[in-house]
């Protein structure tokens, strides 16, 4: 298995952004039972982002952009956060993070965790066909390949969709645990572009 490798868009932090970091571990119990009852949700981070966008004013249609964005990173955020949780290596400790970027064109969401070795390959090969075809095919077949399994592939759902809704462009980071071989760290990224949303919510 490699050591570390990205797919997709995985460009570095911007040094010119506003950023916010969140990190919590899985394996905490109250978490995981706060998480079945959807206590635990990434909703905050839609909010939190538009309090750095223009303030809005009734003629501008400002206040339809920031509903628009606000609802993409909501939705962003907790699709990411959900797969994490649903598939992270039940007992290792490797911590669950998010990270929001924001620059003057982007919004960029990731969301990391802990696998095992064969899951991480799983989703990396999910990854590679996903950025070799078609997003808007797959999400028709993995609607319908959702419907009749719970393995870990179909995870892709959420992220056909952010691609289909909002023209995510997504990337992956595979890392190794530095000491135990049988464990990756995943890193999910989604991009979307501010110009973009703000298109969609003026159409």
């Amino acid at each position: 298995m490699m050591n570390s490798e990205t797919l997709g868009k995985y460009d570095k932090r911007s040094s010119d952004c506003e950023y916010l970091m969140l990190v919590f571990s899985p394996i905490s119990v109250p978490l995981r039972a706060r998480w079945r009852n959807n206590g635990l949700s990434a909703d905050f981070l839609g909010d939190y982002v538009i309090t750095f966008l223009p303030a809005p004013s009734r003629e501008s249609g400002v206040e339809a952009q920031h509903k628009l964005i606000s609802h993409a990173v909501t939705y962003i955020a907790n699709e990411l956060l959900e797969n994490a949780m649903k598939y992270h290596e039940r007992n290792a400790d490797i911590p669950i993070g998010i990270h929001l970027e924001l620059t003057s064109n982007h919004i960029t969401v990731s969301v990391s965790n802990g696998v095992g070795v064969g899951q991480a390959t799983r989703y990396k090969a999910f990854a590679e066909h996903l950025l070799e075809g078609d997003a808007r095919a797959l999400l028709l077949q993995q609607q319908e390949d959702s419907a009749k399994s719970d393995d870990a592939a179909a995870s892709g759902l959420g992220l056909l969709t952010m691609i289909s809704d909002y023209d995510a462009q997504l990337g992956w980071r595979f890392d190794a645990h530095p000491v135990q071989s049988e464990l990756m760290t995943v890193t999910t990224k989604a991009v979307v572009s501010l110009q973009q949303l703000e298109a969609g919510a003026a159409a």
